[in-house]
């Protein structure tokens, strides 16, 4: 994975909303068309499939891009990233709720039908690194990245959540909430997280929301 141009983007650890995992230096290299894919197994036969035939096919046709977390030269980790929006169907009254309560935290000359936000298409941890806190190092990563490294406007992070108890204990552990009540019969369930009240934790200790590329960060992203 040489040749890979590195940010070193600081997590600031006295922040009382980032929790950080024991984990430390792991490098995040985003996917090429020439990178070499080791074996991958996250016990997911869906996550994997994905990575091995369609990850690449997907950053080909501008889909999505899917970064890799090394551990020496095998795949810990891997999630991939899109453009999205957070809206509200209007024919759920349960998602209305929720979406009113969304509203009554952004400025009254500010509210839209919709907002900017990221969404996260995969992530998956191989087996043998799971339950190592890795998952949520990649989460307290992203948070980070689009508050400090952002190119466009982004306010939310959205997540279509397998609907199992393992997933949706892990989204919620890292503070992701239920956009809609309707959906808890389906096979994914919609997840957000709002990173304004994140950005004010941060400002609270002492940590400004800008780019930050300075030696002693928790990843290296390679791009």
């Amino acid at each position: 994975m040489q040749g890979h141009k590195q940010y070193l983007i600081v997590l600031p650890l006295d922040c009382p909303g980032l929790r950080m995992s024991p984990l430390t230096h792991d490098r995040v290299v985003c996917l090429e068309p020439e990178t070499p894919l080791p074996a991958f197994d996250c016990g997911d036969s869906d996550l994997n499939e994905f990575l091995k035939d369609d990850a690449k096919r997907y950053q080909a046709e501008l889909l999505a891009v899917t970064y890799l977390v090394m551990e020496a030269d095998q795949i810990a980790a891997f999630f991939s990233l899109s453009n999205d929006k957070l809206t509200c169907a209007p024919e759920d009254s349960t998602a209305r709720r929720i979406w009113n309560r969304i509203q009554r935290k952004i400025p009254n000359c500010k509210r839209r039908q919709s907002y900017p936000a990221v969404k996260i298409g995969r992530l998956g941890v191989c087996t043998n690194m799971q339950r190592h806190g890795l998952g949520q190092e990649i989460l307290d990563w992203l948070k980070i990245l689009f508050l400090t490294d952002n190119r466009t406007g982004c306010r939310f992070i959205t997540v279509d959540a397998y609907n199992n108890e393992k997933t949706i204990a892990f989204y919620e552990r890292n503070d992701f909430k239920f956009l809609a009540e309707s959906d808890g019969g389906l096979d994914t369930r919609q997840m957000y997280f709002d990173l304004k009240p994140f950005a004010e934790l941060m400002a609270a200790a002492g940590h400004r929301s800008k780019a930050s590329v300075r030696t002693g960060s928790k990843l290296a992203l390679s791009l």
